[in-house]
């Protein structure tokens, strides 16, 4: 069995960072180091949403090899 390729390690991470229910925690971590959020809080749960897919398709996409040899 092969491990974990350094694309689904990344996924993994995207996943776990990038939960909804995780959203109020990035807001409340930003705006307590003094930075105004952006985002208003339905805006980013559509953005850790996208951001999520994006880990779940990065850990479970197939590998891709290129059909010619260099």
């Amino acid at each position: 069995r092969r491990g974990m390729k350094l694309r689904q390690k990344l996924g993994v991470l995207l996943v776990l960072l990038f939960l909804p229910i995780n959203g109020p925690l990035w807001i409340m971590g930003i705006e307590s180091s003094g930075v105004e959020f952006p985002l208003g809080e339905f805006q980013f749960l559509l953005l850790s949403l996208a951001i999520l897919t994006i880990g779940s398709v990065m850990i479970f996409a197939p590998e891709m090899r290129s059909r010619h040899k260099p």
